[in-house]
């Protein structure tokens, strides 16, 4: 078998092994389970998306032989496809167009595909399936089904709590469920491939050099989608508006990661940088309101471009590498 070949089926079946963690019922293995992506990211990025299909199916075809089908199924959505659109759009290169050559022997430079783009074709994927969800959610809709089983989740995790109590807190869970779920779910995929990125260059293996994440572009065409959900969260009733909540909350995700980039420059304004950002994630992580100005300010960044604004209103204290690989 080819190295490529082995490494691959290897990532694949240290993924399925991961994502089965959850079955031992302890605590730490939901650590296992967030970083399951990473092995089939790593052999993807470093070998392209060829070894990434072959991974993906060792893993979906482990967790059907050991899970059964639906768990294979749950394993695909949920970790092999993603892991594989995020490899083919990372590993698609686009000839250079603003002059200059690669080298001496007169090739045109490759601009490799930003990482926004990858984070916003992302979350318009995540979005996708929760209109996917929302079809299939039968007569009482998405927010009912939502209801009926985190109602039933909570009895098996807490079957001591009686049944107003925790019918109440699957009601107070139940508005931003489905949005906070796929969130998180972008979260893992993103931390996960700046992880597999950076431990590739680390090692040697990586066939794209780290893109700036503190130089974070959106697309154009982003803020439609963003825009559409909003509109339908506050014109829309009953399950239009519920969905549209959620979908909002997904698609804002690229705007929080752009809003990052923005605090990152203005961080690097002063001295005491590391030190103001430490206060700042801790910030974010303590206060959801907190997310969601950051958020907020990175669709300012898209629409009025904060960053040239602070680059040029300071001398800057820009460290030499802005490729934040870990």
């Amino acid at each position: 078998m080819p190295r490529e070949a082995l490494v691959a089926v290897s990532a694949g079946l240290a993924s399925a092994i991961a994502t089965m963690a959850f079955l031992s019922g302890t605590f730490f293995a939901l650590g296992f389970v967030y970083m399951a992506p990473l092995p089939m990211l790593m052999a993807g990025l470093a070998y392209g998306p060829r070894a990434t299909t072959i991974a993906a199916l060792a893993g979906v075809m482990a967790m059907g032989m050991f899970g059964g089908p639906v768990t294979a199924g749950i394993f695909t959505i949920v970790h092999a496809l993603p892991t594989w659109v995020v490899v083919k759009l990372a590993l698609m290169p686009r000839p250079g167009t603003q002059g200059g050559t690669s080298g001496s022997d007169g090739s045109l430079a490759v601009h490799w595909m930003a990482p926004g783009h990858v984070i916003s074709v992302m979350a318009v994927f995540a979005a996708g399936l929760l209109v996917v969800a929302a079809s299939v959610g039968g007569d009482a809709g998405l927010s009912g089904y939502v209801a009926e089983h985190l109602d039933l989740v909570l009895g098996q995790m807490a079957p001591d709590l009686d049944a107003t109590n925790r019918a109440r807190i699957a009601s107070a869970m139940t508005p931003l469920f489905p949005g906070a779920v796929a969130t998180s779910w972008l979260v893992m995929v993103a931390i996960n491939s700046t992880v597999a990125q950076g431990s590739l260059v680390r090692l040697g293996f990586n066939r794209r050099p780290s893109p700036s994440y503190v130089g974070l572009e959106l697309p154009g065409w982003m803020s439609w989608p963003l825009v559409g959900a909003a509109v339908l969260a506050l014109a829309g009733t009953g399950e239009w508006e519920y969905m549209g909540r959620n979908l909002a909350m997904v698609l804002a995700l690229p705007y929080f990661f752009l809003g990052l980039a923005v605090f990152h420059t203005l961080a690097r304004q002063v001295a005491a940088t590391k030190p103001l950002l430490v206060v700042f994630y801790l910030v974010i992580v303590i206060s959801v309101w907190a997310a969601l100005v950051v958020a907020g300010v990175g669709v300012i960044e898209q629409w009025f471009g904060l960053r040239g604004r602070i680059a040029s209103s300071g001398s800057g204290n820009t460290p030499a590498n802005d490729h934040d690989e870990t």
